[in-house]
C-alpha cells in the first residue's frame, strides 16, 4: 500500500467496523483500495468501553483520482444501517456538487443488491435524498453558513474543505455539533464527522488549520488523520515520485493516463502540484510585489551605527482588527534612494505607543501613519500624547487619502528604479509574498483580507519609504533676506 504521508495508524487491540465497511463497499462494485481499507479500518476502530466508535473526528486529505467518494458513499452507506432513523449527510462546496455526487451515488446504488434495502428516492428541488427501510436517510447539502442548522446528523462529510473559509467551517460545525452530541445517547452509536479534501491554497484556513494542527500532533485524542500525497523533498513534475505516492496509482489508472492528466494542467504547475501531489499552492493571484523584483533589490540590514547621520522616518501599519502592528524605518541615503527596514512586529496596538516614543525620542525622527482604516484608532492616540507642557510628544509626516492610495505604486515604483531598496528579513519576504492587490480604478491598495498573511509589515515598509521621500523640512532659526 502507498504509505501515509502522514497519520494516525491502526490500533490492533480496538476490533474495528472496518470489515463491514469493506462488505458494503463490494455489494456497490467498488471494493475498498488498500488505502480506502486502511481508513476505514481505523476510522472504524470500536471504543472497548462505549461499543461504538472511538473516533468522532475523522481528517482525510488525498490526491484527485484516488477514490475518495466511494469510500465516502460505502461508508455513508454502512452507517445508515447502525439502526434506525439515522441522519447521514453529504456536504460539498456546491448544492450542483452535492447534488451531482448524490446521483451518481444513487445509480450505483439502485444497481447493485443494496437496492433491496432502500425504498423510493426523493429528487425534487431542494428535497434530494434516499431513504432506507429502516426508516434512515441520506441527504446531500451545499456548503453554507445555515447547512447544519435545526438538523440532527449522525454522519457528517465535509467534502472539498479546502473551499472554506475559517469563518464559514465553524458557522456550518457550531450547526451540526450540538445535535450530533445528542444523537449518541438516542441512538446508542457515536456520530462522526469527516473533513476530506484535496490540500487548498494559503486561503484555505477551514481546512488548513486542521490539518496543520495533526502534523503538529495537536489533534484532539478522538480524532484520527489520514494524509496521502507526495513528500516535500520529491518533485511533482517527476512522473515516476507521483506513481510512487499517489494512493491510486496504477489501481484506478496507469502511468500513461497520468501523463495525460498533466496535459491537462498545462500553464498551471502549481495546480497540478496541487491535484495529483497533494501540495498546498501558497501563492496567491496577484502578488502586491512580482516575487522577482523584490529578490533583486534586497540589500543588507542597517544597523543604528550605519546610520552616518542619515535622516530615518518611521512607517507604521495595522493589521486587520488590530492583531499585529508593524513599524518600519525609511532610510533617506545621501545618494537619494531610500532603504526600508522591517524594526518590530508588536502584538496588537496596545505596545505601540511606547515603543514609538522610544524610537522617536532617540532618533528623532517623525512618524508616518494612515488616519483611516486599520490604524485610525492608534493614529488617534498617538496624535494625542503630549509632554508635561502639553506639546505634542511625536512628529508626523502629514498624509491623506490620496497620498496613502499612491504608497503602494509609489513604492512599487521605487523598486523597480532602484530608487529603493529593501533590508533582508524573513517575515518581511513572508509578507511581501502573502500581499496581495485590491485595485480602485487604476489604482491599487494591498488588500489586507484578500492576503494570506501579515499585510503590516510590508504596508509600513511602503509608509516608511512614501515617509522618507515627504519628510517634513528641518527647522531653523528665522531668516530675512
Amino acid at each position: 500500500m502507498t504509505p501515509l504521508r502522514g497519520g494516525t495508524q491502526r490500533n490492533p487491540d480496538r476490533r474495528t467496523d472496518g470489515p463491514i465497511v469493506a462488505k458494503f463497499a463490494r455489494l456497490l462494485g467498488t471494493p475498498l483500495l488498500p488505502w480506502q481499507r486502511l481508513v476505514a479500518d481505523v476510522a472504524g476502530e470500536i471504543d472497548p468501553d462505549t461499543g461504538t466508535y472511538f473516533y468522532d473526528t475523522v481528517i482525510l486529505s488525498t490526491p484527485r483520482q484516488c477514490g475518495k467518494s466511494t469510500l465516502v458513499d460505502a461508508v455513508d452507506t454502512r452507517n445508515s444501517q447502525w439502526g434506525p432513523d439515522r441522519f447521514i449527510y453529504y456536504l460539498a462546496q456546491t448544492g450542483k456538487d452535492a447534488g451531482d455526487h448524490f446521483k451518481k451515488y444513487l445509480k450505483t446504488l439502485g444497481s447493485s443488491p443494496l437496492a433491496a434495502i432502500t425504498t423510493r428516492p426523493y429528487l425534487g428541488a431542494g428535497d434530494l435524498r434516499q431513504p432506507f427501510a429502516n426508516g434512515s436517510v441520506i441527504m446531500p447539502k451545499s456548503v453554507t453558513k445555515v447547512a447544519g442548522h435545526g438538523v440532527q446528523g449522525d454522519k457528517i462529510t465535509l467534502d472539498e474543505a479546502f473551499s472554506l473559509s475559517e469563518e464559514t467551517g465553524n458557522t456550518i460545525l457550531d450547526g451540526f455539533m450540538p445535535t450530533m452530541a445528542t444523537r449518541l445517547k438516542a441512538t446508542g452509536v457515536q456520530p462522526q464527522l469527516w473533513i476530506t479534501s484535496t490540500e487548498g491554497t494559503a486561503e484555505s484556513t477551514f481546512f488548513n488549520r486542521r490539518l496543520d494542527a495533526c502534523r503538529a500532533g495537536e489533534q484532539s485524542r478522538r480524532t484520527c488523520w489520514f494524509d496521502f500525497g507526495l513528500p516535500a523533498d520529491e518533485d511533482p513534475e517527476n512522473l515516476d515520485s507521483i506513481m510512487r505516492h499517489h494512493p491510486a496509482a496504477g489501481l484506478l489508472w496507469n502511468k500513461t493516463q497520468l501523463a495525460d492528466f498533466r496535459e491537462q494542467f498545462q500553464g498551471n504547475p502549481a495546480g497540478w502540484a496541487r491535484a495529483f501531489g497533494n501540495r498546498r499552492d501558497e501563492g496567491i493571484t496577484d502578488r502586491a510585489i512580482d516575487e522577482a523584483l523584490w529578490a533583486a533589490t534586497v540589500t543588507a540590514p542597517v544597523t543604528p551605527g550605519d546610520l552616518d547621520g542619515r535622516p530615518v522616518v518611521f512607517g507604521v501599519a495595522v493589521d486587520v482588527d488590530g492583531t499585529h502592528t508593524s513599524v518600519s524605518a525609511g532610510i533617506a541615503n545621501n545618494d537619494g534612494t531610500i532603504t526600508v527596514q522591517l524594526l518590530r512586529i508588536l502584538d496588537g496596538t496596545g505596545y505601540a505607543p511606547t515603543e514609538l516614543t522610544r524610537l522617536c525620542s532617540k532618533y528623532g525622527a517623525p512618524v508616518v501613519i494612515d488616519a483611516r482604516g486599520t490604524a485610525a484608532d492608534l493614529s488617534d492616540r498617538l496624535r494625542h500624547m503630549t509632554d508635561d507642557a502639553g506639546d505634542p510628544l511625536l512628529q508626523f509626516v502629514d498624509m491623506d487619502a490620496g497620498d496613502y492610495l499612491t504608497t503602494g505604486q509609489s513604492f512599487v515604483a521605487g523598486l523597480a528604479n532602484h530608487a529603493i531598496t529593501h533590508a533582508a528579513d524573513p517575515e518581511l519576504d513572508a509578507s511581501a509574498a502573502n500581499s496581495a492587490r485590491k485595485w480602485a480604478g487604476d489604482a491599487w491598495r494591498v488588500s489586507r483580507r484578500g492576503s494570506t498573511g501579515l499585510t503590516s509589515p510590508l504596508e509600513s515598509c511602503m509608509l516608511a519609504a512614501w515617509g522618507a521621500a515627504h519628510r517634513p523640512e528641518e527647522t531653523g532659526p528665522l531668516q530675512i533676506y
